[in-house]
């Protein structure tokens, strides 16, 4: 209110001062084109410029309003089907996370002419349609994406690679990611599926020439890249193994790293390769080392299975073991074998005897036993025959036996 009564008072002031210079100075204006001369007066003249800029000021204030009004009529037009388009790829994309993949590839293939993202529509399309059991369409929807906009070629490559490692197209899925290679040799999506392709094929030679790569660019979890890189360690041992070539075997192991040839778990594998493939020798040098460091059953077991160069100095080496590590089964085990190969027969006869007080065990049993059969005590070597056997195969059904009033029990180890 206040500002109005201002306002008012501010124009009646206004008023009176123009007034009063108008009484006060009349003037005239004269205007002289060509050989018309215009006389008028000064204030009417002032007044008709005045009025002159005004009209001018709406008239294109009007002209403004309706370039606009023009404008915003044919944005609506053209901007509505994009938003139509946008709503359509909003809605594919949902039905496409949720796996929905009927609705997903109709919805995204609707919006594609429009879409200000074609390349999103066409892959999720294909790999609906892929989802679909659609193989021909959805490699031709992967060819739209390709055409679709510049720097298109990585993100077809995956998505084909994707589909082919689903299919089982290992050979395919490794000749499309190579390609996709020269474009970005180091993406992480990109090292991953060639990982699980070569992982799936069993080509682990190529995984190994991955294995830098994936260290380096993959962003896997350190842990996992050790349990991967100990994989591929183990089976190329083994196929080295496989096809009884000891130089193949050998040249494996020498080419890993310091750190892996310390490994005990891959280092006891490596023995027990030697030991199949019959490099007895080796293998004792490579079972040595792992068990002057920690104590393992299994490993101690092998050792006394193996004729190496020197029977002698192995049982010496065992012995040693016996006062570190203190007597158990196993090593009782493998003691009575190196007796057996030193040809100690009755200090063999004792280890394998204190074994089996501490453990039942039919692969012990049937040395015992052999080793009496050979010293002539035939019954005793029978028995341990049967008790080995019954020992061997615990889990006997309880039946009725000639003989015998009440059926003949489990016998356990």
């Amino acid at each position: 209110m206040k500002r109005f009564l201002f306002a008012a008072l501010a124009f009646l002031l206004f008023g009176a001062f123009l007034a009063e210079m108008i009484r006060s100075y009349p003037g005239y204006m004269l205007l002289a084109v060509g050989g018309k001369r215009i006389e008028m007066n000064l204030w009417v003249a002032v007044g008709a410029l005045a009025a002159g800029l005004l009209l001018l000021f709406v008239a294109i204030w009007l002209l403004r309003s309706l370039l606009r009004g023009i404008g915003g009529g044919v944005s609506r037009i053209r901007f509505g089907r994009q938003r139509v388009a946008r709503r359509r790829l909003t809605s594919g994309l949902v039905e496409f996370m949720e796996g929905n993949w009927s609705r997903a590839r109709r919805q995204l293939l609707k919006s594609a002419p429009r879409s200000e993202a074609p390349l999103i529509n066409y892959l999720a399309a294909a790999r609906s349609a892929f989802e679909l059991g659609y193989r021909d369409e959805a490699n031709e929807l992967l060819a739209k994406a390709e055409t679709s906009g510049e720097d298109t070629r990585l993100a077809v490559a995956l998505s084909q690679a994707r589909m082919q490692l689903l299919d089982k197209h290992y050979e395919q899925c490794i000749a499309s990611l190579e390609r996709a290679k020269q474009v970005e040799p180091r993406h992480p999506a990109l090292l991953q599926l060639l990982k699980q392709a070569y992982y799936r094929l069993g080509d682990w030679n190529g995984l190994r020439e991955l294995l830098p790569q994936l260290e380096k660019h993959s962003n896997m979890r350190q842990e996992e890249l050790q349990q991967l890189e100990l994989e591929v360690y183990q089976h190329q041992l083994r196929d080295a193994t496989s096809r009884r070539d000891v130089e193949k075997l050998r040249e494996v192991w020498q080419s890993l790293s310091g750190r892996w040839q310390r490994n005990l778990e891959l280092r006891c594998l490596y023995a027990e390769q030697l030991h199949e493939i019959g490099d007895d020798g080796e293998a004792e040098k490579q079972l040595r080392w792992v068990l002057n460091r920690e104590w393992r059953p299994q490993m101690a077991r092998l050792y006394g299975c193996l004729t190496g160069a020197d029977a002698a100095a192995q049982l010496t080496v065992a012995e040693g073991w016996q006062k570190e590590y203190g007597e158990n089964a196993d090593l009782l085990t493998c003691l009575g074998r190196l007796c057996l190969q030193n040809q100690l027969w009755g200090k063999g006869r004792q280890y394998f005897e204190k074994s089996l007080l501490l453990r039942s065990d039919p692969a012990t049993s049937a040395e015992l036993a052999r080793l009496l059969h050979a010293l002539g005590e035939k019954e005793q070597a029978a028995e341990l025959y049967r008790e080995g056997l019954i020992q061997a195969v615990a889990d006997l059904p309880q039946l009725p036996l000639p003989g015998r009033e009440k059926p003949l029990l489990k016998t356990g180890s």
